[in-house]
């Protein structure tokens, strides 16, 4: 009796199986490494609770808020964002709108081809590195930007993008009528320049990677998902270690406890 041959892909070629000796289980090479790893960071985490003393505040008073009022640091790069687009935009939106994108993730990359592999190989960390610099330069400018750069109309100064506006309506309107029309102002410097300059930077970004390192589709994404990363991690780093008081921009020296 013939035996049954395997079912052929529609190349014509066989479809390639997983070699078991290639493979490793769960137990004990993944658990013993994550225990370990658990092991490390609750070992770090009492020694730098035994070493930093964390400030005890007074009982909360509605009468008198803390300045500046931080959120917890987890969240201080969307509180970052709160500072230069229109807060749905910041608190609501873009978060939303990123979480449904990295949901999106398994189903636009299905090749199953180096799964659990480190950047998808040597290229893809070229890549992560190449975005992660590039992304956190762009987000580190555009913060400096928005807190130095001033237009000043009519006796009133317009700061960040709002100056940019402010500068561009100055060509076509007077400055009276500039600041009648601050709704409009904060509008499109909240609004429209902030969804411009997210659409931009990681497009650009991809455009470069796909040129640049001949870059497929999963490589792609890792490039846009570094763009998340870098700007969640700059973010935070700005959020805690250099907004004082009234989040104005300090250096970390100049910070009083607690922050």
């Amino acid at each position: 009796m013939a035996q049954p041959q395997p079912v052929k892909a529609a190349s014509g070629e066989e479809p390639k199986r997983p070699n078991p000796k290639e493979q490793v289980t769960v137990w004990p090479h993944l658990l013993l490494i994550e225990f370990v790893g658990a092991l490390i960071y609750t070992i770090g985490l009492s020694i730098l609770a035994i070493l930093i003393k964390a400030p005890l505040l007074d009982l909360a008073n509605p009468t008198h808020t803390p300045n500046p009022a931080k959120a917890p640091w987890y969240f201080l790069n969307l509180q970052e964002l709160l500072l230069h687009m229109h807060p749905s935009l910041a608190g609501v939106i873009v978060p939303g709108l990123v979480l449904v994108l990295i949901a999106a993730i398994p189903y636009i990359d299905t090749d199953p081809s180096d799964t659990g592999v480190w950047f998808s190989g040597e290229k893809g960390l070229r890549i992560f590195k190449f975005s992660f610099v590039y992304t956190a330069l762009i987000v580190v400018g555009l913060v400096l930007f928005d807190a130095f750069f001033a237009v000043n109309v009519g006796g009133v100064d317009y700061i960040g993008t709002r100056g940019v506006v402010a500068a561009i309506l100055q060509l076509f309107m007077s400055p009276e009528a500039i600041h009648a029309q601050a709704q409009l102002v904060e509008w499109i410097a909240g609004v429209v320049i902030p969804l411009i300059v997210m659409a931009a930077v990681p497009g650009v970004l991809a455009a470069i990677v796909r040129k640049r390192y001949q870059a497929n589709t999963r490589e792609t994404i890792i490039a846009l998902f570094t763009v998340f990363v870098a700007s969640y991690v700059v973010l935070t780093i700005i959020g805690t270690g250099f907004r004082g008081e009234s989040l104005h921009l300090v250096w970390p020296w100049q910070l009083e406890p607690p922050h």
